[in-house]
């Protein structure tokens, strides 16, 4: 389908919905992305290798691109979590209403996830909050959903990791590159590798700290990917230990 027919297809069911979209919440520090980057996005994914076949998961949609995505593309499972009931209760909605096939959790990412219910997923897509230890936090859940079951030994394999994409919105300006270069630390420290940076990728109406534009973060796990601490914060969660 041409861009203008997807665009206009969007608009059409935004528009059909409207009224009943919850507000952005801004103590989750929730901004809308744009129509246009939300179609942007899913074309991003829809044109991964397999995809029909990979499982993805969405920790947090607040901008709806799990909606657009299922809109044009297919894959193996679309699972979103997100603490906000008022968003989840709009994506059942929609999704039941035009059969999209998306399965929606209430979870608080601040925790880990847990193990029996959300693993082995092949793509994980965030906008997270733009504090340090948030973008640290969503990429350890992308971690757990990705690489959180099975033997170590498996997990490492080159097949397997070169498999998983952790893709993340993450904005700063030209007079902030400091806390750019923050978030390229904590992904290194992670063991991860960020194959590809697309600059102003997404747009937003209203993040004026950011000029209200974030750039686009494709980022795969190495080797150097610490799976004995990942599996030590997992087993906390289930001893009532629960990280804060």
């Amino acid at each position: 389908m041409e861009k203008n027919k997807q665009f206009k297809r969007l608009l059409s069911v935004l528009s059909k919905y409207k009224k009943d979209r919850p507000k952005p919440e801004r103590n989750l520090d929730q901004f809308r992305a744009t129509e246009e980057t939300i179609l942007k996005r899913a074309n991003y994914l829809g044109n991964i290798d397999n995809i029909a076949q990979k499982k993805m998961l969405f920790l947090g949609d607040s901008d709806l691109t799990s909606i657009a995505f299922s809109m044009f593309y297919k894959a193996g499972k679309i699972t979103v979590l997100d603490v906000d009931q008022r968003l989840l209760n709009f994506v059942k909605h929609v999704s039941s209403e035009n059969n999209y096939p998306i399965e929606c959790f209430k979870y608080d990412l601040r925790n880990p996830l847990e193990k029996s219910r959300f693993k082995d997923y092949d793509i994980c897509f965030f906008d997270p909050p733009y504090t340090p230890s948030a973008i640290n936090t969503w990429l350890i859940r992308s971690l757990e959903a990705c690489l959180g079951s099975g033997s170590n030994k498996k997990r490492k394999k080159p097949e397997i990791l070169s498999s998983k994409l952790l893709i993340l919105s993450y904005g700063y300006t030209d007079v902030g590159m400091e806390r750019g270069l923050k978030i390229q630390q904590i992904i290194t420290s992670l063991g991860l590798i960020i194959q590809e940076k697309h600059r102003d990728f997404n747009k937003y109406y209203g993040a004026k700290s950011i000029k209200s534009l974030s750039d686009l973060y494709i980022i795969q796990p190495t080797p150097q990917v610490n799976l004995r601490k990942l599996d030590t914060s997992r087993s906390q969660f289930y001893t009532g230990k629960k990280q804060k």
